[in-house]
């Protein structure tokens, strides 16, 4: 799927069973992984209130990576290809979504109904909560075409029933081939904690289907994101993009150097285990390597843009930018330092 780096999809998905969850969260964690298990709770892409908890997931994984600039402006080319010259999001107005207005009134007030710590998350990053919203728009609209919403109910609670009742049509008829299953079993058999592939079949089963489910809600909303008919108010997005705390990867991911990010937090043990060592490598390989370690809680955009669940996780960017190798939980220094020469850095 072509990354777009600043789309956010809001997505309502069934509870993953928590065995398999642990055993996910666990599969390339060392054994220094922090013992009460610590997990950046704002990225959990499990909820049972999706009016108060909105899932934020970024459209992922492409092996030419992008900046997020370069992102930018492709994604507001691409929103305005199809819409009519005559449409124009000016003033007030933010967005026209397949002819429906968003406002700045709308969206101030459907952010003040956020939780304290989805506020926190787009303070600084209100273009990127416009994209929930247009996203919201869209879905609103497709369960609306669908017969799950009624125009006459368009209420919160009335159009949450609807995207779910839409989205759960989704991979309705996935089935998982049991020698897939076997191969997950495998793979992560120190993970079990010696139960028996028939104790876990089922799990498991439900787990990688949920896992597909997922995939595809993430295809269907690129979809019917880029075949929409969008207008944005560029000057406000451009006034929002100025007030914007300068993000340190941006520049690192630019420069022809590998990188490595750590993203933690300082009051996780394994965290505080990791900065010691980032500030011997920042010195020692100044000029070589880009280190940069953040704070989870300052750069939340960009633990959700890479998936974060673990912390502290390790990311690994080649000269071109692109991600190279990731790791969750304590990495010691000469593991990193393998990796970067791994990665053909010159140290």
């Amino acid at each position: 799927m072509k990354k777009i780096s600043k789309l956010i999809i809001i997505v309502a998905v069934l509870i993953i069973l928590v065995a398999i969850v642990l055993v996910i969260k666990n599969k390339s964690v060392s054994a220094e992984t922090p013992q009460d298990g610590e997990i950046c709770d704002t990225l959990i892409t499990v909820t049972d209130d999706y009016a108060q908890n909105l899932i934020y997931e970024t459209i992922t994984e492409n092996s030419q990576q992008q900046t997020e600039q370069k992102s930018e402006v492709n994604n507001a080319a691409k929103s305005n290809k199809n819409t009519p010259s005559a449409a124009k999001a000016e003033g007030d107005v933010l967005a026209i979504v397949e002819g429906e207005k968003i406002t700045e009134k709308e969206l101030e007030n459907e952010f003040s109904n956020l939780s304290p710590k989805y506020q926190d998350m787009f303070r600084n990053d209100k273009e990127l909560y416009l994209e929930q919203l247009i996203i919201k728009k869209l879905l609103v609209q497709k369960a609306i075409g669908k017969g799950y919403i009624t125009n006459d109910d368009t209420s919160q609670s009335q159009q949450e029933n609807g995207i779910q009742q839409l989205l759960a049509e989704i991979g309705n008829d996935i089935s998982i081939p049991d020698a897939e299953l076997e191969n997950f079993y495998q793979e992560n058999k120190d993970q079990m904690q010696g139960a028996s592939f028939d104790q876990m079949k089922d799990d498991i089963r439900n787990y990688l289907i949920q896992q597909k489910k997922n995939e595809m809600t993430e295809q269907y909303i690129d979809t019917i994101r880029n075949e929409a008919n969008i207008v944005l108010n560029e000057e406000w997005i451009a006034k929002q993009l100025a007030l914007k705390p300068k993000n340190p990867l941006t520049d690192a991911l630019q420069n022809g150097l590998p990188t490595v990010l750590d993203l933690g937090s300082d009051t996780c043990i394994p965290c505080q285990m990791m900065m010691p060592i980032f500030d011997e490598l920042e010195k020692e390989l100044a000029g070589k390597v880009n280190v940069i370690l953040l704070q989870i809680a300052d750069y939340r955009n960009l633990a959700n843009k890479y998936e974060v669940r673990v912390i502290p996780t390790q990311i690994f960017f080649d000269r071109s930018g692109a991600q190279y190798w990731r790791h969750e939980g304590f990495l010691s220094k000469e593991d990193i330092i393998e990796k970067l020469k791994e990665m053909g850095a010159s140290l």
